[in-house]
């Protein structure tokens, strides 16, 4: 059995689940700084208190001046105090994805908030109190676990990958209905960027890995890393879906047919697939995830642009990737275009 998530102090590890965690929340047109704020403010019948209480600097001090003002509080208070934690820790993490996110991803391990001073709210120190804050974000936390798109992807752990590009920070995900890995590479601060540049790779061990010119995938990814490094921030989704989506052997039987004369998409159709098997829903939890709700999207592929946009992401920009023009792809490149609706500059399939 895991050990308990213990958290209490909002910048220490698991702090995002502190009510003393900085993070805007909107309720009834009122902007609060944290839920502590919020909580504390309503304590009180008087507008006027409420209102110090929503400019204190710091939670801390929103919490002072609640004790300050004791005296003045509602006479049903703590009748109705755990209705209002309830209702103001659902609308951090309902309003805050990220942190939706990052609560679903705790999987079912208990979440206790360590407090000494709390045997209530927390555990008291000596892991014993009542722990209500906690079994407050357990049930939301169950309730997201069963919401997309909070259910569709679990972060699995993030490292380093230095490239010829520049080192990007590699983050591994599993998807929920396959039980595929897929990768997040983040290159730089994309939490300054309000639609970063993004690019969606479905594996291409060919072309990727073996330097196959049969495609274009391999010179696509080479250049998105690229582009990605020279505009200072961006993201490329790395995902697990070879040859389309009906995986490599598959796409070996397609190449064979190919080679008979066949296009990459009655390839496909000969083998009893459709021409392009691949989804890309669950990219909504990964880039959710990554706090990213809109993009400027690399890609030639309208099919990728409206499942961005059927997927919550708003495409800002779509972004041409033509890259990798050859003669052994000109055949593929084309059949893509007349196809599958890919769209190239009429310069670059010639």
């Amino acid at each position: 059995m895991d050990n308990p998530i213990l958290f209490y102090e909002p910048f220490e590890s698991n702090g995002f689940l502190s009510n003393f965690y900085p993070v805007d929340i909107e309720v009834s047109g009122v902007v609060w700084p944290t839920s502590e704020h919020y909580y504390q403010a309503q304590k009180f019948p008087c507008s006027i208190i409420q209102q110090e209480i929503l400019n204190a600097k710091t939670p801390d001090i929103a919490f002072s001046l609640s004790r300050k003002y004791e005296k003045h509080a509602r006479p049903d208070w703590y009748d109705i105090r755990v209705s209002v934690m309830e209702s103001i820790v659902k609308a951090k993490f309902i309003q805050n994805p990220c942190l939706a996110h990052r609560l679903v991803n705790t999987g079912r391990i208990e979440l206790k908030e360590h407090s000494h001073k709390d045997d209530f709210w927390g555990d008291g120190g000596h892991g014993k109190g009542k722990n209500i804050l906690g079994r407050i974000l357990m049930d939301v936390r169950e309730t997201l676990q069963q919401t997309k798109p909070y259910n569709l992807v679990s972060f699995i752990d993030a490292c380093k990958l230095p490239t010829q590009w520049g080192e990007f920070q590699m983050n591994a995900f599993i998807e929920h209905a396959t039980q595929k890995e897929h990768l997040a590479l983040v290159y730089g601060d994309i939490s300054k960027v309000k639609a970063p540049l993004i690019r969606l790779h479905s594996e291409c061990l060919t072309g990727d890995a073996l330097f196959s010119a049969r495609c274009d995938c391999g010179f696509q990814l080479s250049k998105a890393l690229k582009n990605i490094s020279e505009e200072g921030a961006g993201v490329l989704l790395y995902l697990r879906q070879e040859g389309r989506g009906i995986g490599l052997s598959n796409k070996v039987r397609a190449y064979h047919l190919q080679d008979d004369g066949a296009d990459t998409v009655q390839a496909n159709e000969q083998l009893g697939f459709a021409a392009d098997m691949r989804n890309y829903e669950f990219c909504q939890g990964i880039l959710g995830y990554l706090g990213i709700d809109q993009v400027r999207l690399m890609t030639n592929n309208p099919r990728k642009v409206k499942a961005m946009q059927r997927a919550n992401i708003n495409v800002v920009e779509r972004v041409p990737l033509q890259e990798g023009n050859n003669p052994h792809n000109r055949n593929y490149l084309q059949t893509k275009a007349s196809k599958l609706g890919h769209m190239f500059d009429s310069t670059f399939i010639k």
